[in-house]
């Protein structure tokens, strides 16, 4: 399984120019002015006013001499300096508004990229999870399967054997039913013959009469008595040992269907409860991609709206200016 390819994604901020601040000076904010034929009482508020005497004229039509003053002097053109200074202001506040403007928008558009490949990038890793989530759930399905038909072939196994004892069961109860008859035939066939070599004993000898026939045959009939009631005794015991052994062998195989349907039930519910296993982490897993791809995209959200929340961009202060002309 190949990682994901995370998507590039460059800074997205432009170049700013540099706008270097100049001097305003000019020397159109200076004037020079001369006055002429200034009296000389005139001469000292003048001078305190900042004019500077460039020359004296004698009207010599007078006796004494009277004084004419030509005064200069360089003013400051307040109007031009302060239409100057207004324009570089406006040029100025205009630039940083500008510049800050481009910054700002390219910080707002290089979030809005980083989401849009945040959430490209989101969707691809939810994809490739799902992806992969149908593969484990399919192969586990498969296996899940694999091990139920383990278990109904043991099942299967399990109820043959139940049957395979009944079948067991009624052989050695048909061999039970003939058990002994072989023995009674023999049993009355020598008693047979022995009564009849006694009889023909008898009849041979020539003592043969009715008393001693009965005699004889009673005493034959007792010892055949005897003989099957011993075979029959030996019968019941040897067929109540077999109905033990039967029923002990019935008792263990009842005892090992239980133990085997119980493993089987355990199997079946340890089968469920790793299938349902699978599922709750595969649930679990996918619950912690979703958290981390919200907390991600919160926390790209939140710088974002950090920038928007903290612009402060800083311009030329009007108020200075107008401190400056004033």
């Amino acid at each position: 399984m190949s990682a994901t390819v995370i998507t590039e994604h460059g800074p997205g901020q432009s170049l700013l120019a540099e706008q270097l601040i100049v001097s305003p000076y000019t020397p159109s904010w200076w004037t020079a002015q001369v006055i002429t034929d200034i009296p000389n009482d005139a001469v000292g508020w003048l001078v305190a006013q900042g004019w500077q005497i460039t020359d004296v004229e004698y009207d010599e039509t007078h006796k004494p001499k009277v004084p004419y003053y030509t005064m200069a002097r360089e003013s400051l053109q307040n109007w031009i300096i302060l239409q100057s200074l207004l324009d570089h202001y406006v040029m100025a506040h205009n630039d940083a508004t500008t510049q800050n403007a481009i910054r700002y928008n390219d910080i707002v558009q290089s979030w809005d990229g980083m989401l849009d490949n945040s959430q490209d990038y989101f969707s691809t890793q939810a994809d490739e999870r799902n992806a992969q989530a149908l593969l484990f759930l399919g192969n586990l399905d498969s296996y899940m399967d694999k091990v139920d038909t383990l278990i109904g072939e043991g099942e299967d196994k399990f109820a043959d054997l139940e049957t395979d004892y009944d079948v067991h069961d009624a052989n050695a109860q048909g061999y039970l039913t003939d058990l002994g008859a072989t023995e009674l035939a023999r049993i009355n066939e020598h008693f047979d013959a022995t009564r009849a070599v006694q009889v023909q004993q008898l009849i041979d000898k020539g003592i043969y009469n009715s008393a001693v026939a009965v005699d004889i045959t009673a005493r034959n009939e007792r010892d055949r008595d005897e003989q099957i009631q011993s075979l029959n005794d030996r019968l019941n015991r040897e067929k109540l040992d077999n109905d033990h052994k039967l029923y002990e062998q019935k008792l263990t195989m009842r005892k090992t269907l239980a133990d085997s349907k119980h493993q089987a039930v355990v199997e079946k519910m340890n089968a469920a409860a790793a299938r349902l296993s699978g599922l709750s982490q595969q649930q679990a897993e996918n619950l912690k991609l979703m958290q981390y791809f919200l907390d991600e995209r919160n926390k790209l959200l939140i710088g974002l709206y950090s920038v928007v929340e903290r612009r402060s961009d800083v311009y030329p202060s009007f108020s200075d200016l107008v401190n400056l002309t004033t």
